[in-house]
């Protein structure tokens, strides 16, 4: 589906694609555009995700407010990855990272 699309159906691919919670890659894709150009259309259109939840989109997991401390401090001095910060933390379960 890589053709330019009207600005009313691109507004609603746009729409679909972030309430979906899809890659913007993928939204991009579907109407034949750039990633700067989505943004700036899905910006327009009022649906971009804050950064807390593009954080979270790309971590694929939710850290909770009394663990944010924790979390961020195994991150900078402890040098440790997303998933490995979450498996020490509790917030997934070694299958669950397995998974990805």
């Amino acid at each position: 589906m890589n053709t330019k699309l009207n600005g009313e159906d691109r507004r609603k691919v746009i729409l679909e694609g972030y309430g979906n919670n899809e890659p913007l890659k993928a939204i991009a894709a579907k109407i034949g555009c750039s990633l700067a150009s989505l943004k700036v259309t899905a910006s327009k259109v009022g649906c971009t995700r804050t950064p807390k939840e593009a954080a979270e989109f790309r971590r694929g997991f939710h850290v909770p407010e009394d663990k944010q401390q924790d979390y961020y401090q195994l991150m900078t001095a402890g040098q440790y990855r997303a998933r490995e910060c979450a498996l020490i933390l509790g917030l997934l379960t070694e299958q669950s990272s397995v998974s990805r």
